[in-house]
């Protein structure tokens, strides 16, 4: 088993929940989001690969996007979530807890 591949593939799997979460709190920008994720243990990535994300998602309708100018540069574009990403986030949310619960009982040896 390539463990390498498979914790890649958990991390782009997670991507899109933590995304949403973190626009939940407030918008932000890509970048900013990189910053953060790179602090997560497991869940660094690189710059570019959040812009399809966040191009999928807004394609998806979860997202919006806004330019706003910024004093370190150009302009920034910033993320926040639509109504219809507060609905989907909250449905995102109480998936994940079931399969974590799941799979705690799993790991602890209860498996009923």
């Amino acid at each position: 088993m390539n463990l390498l591949n498979w914790q890649t593939q958990l991390r782009k799997g997670l991507l899109e929940l933590v995304i949403l979460n973190m626009l939940s709190k407030d918008a932000c920008h890509g970048y900013q989001m990189v910053q953060v994720l790179k602090q997560i243990e497991g869940m660094k990535i690189r710059e570019g690969n959040i812009y399809p994300i966040l191009a999928r998602l807004g394609t998806d309708g979860v997202i919006t996007s806004e330019t706003k100018p910024s004093q370190d540069g150009p302009p920034r574009k910033y993320y926040q979530l639509t109504s219809k990403g507060k609905e989907t986030l909250i449905e995102m949310n109480g998936h994940w807890s079931t399969i974590q619960q799941g799979i705690e009982q799993i790991r602890k040896g209860a498996t009923q």
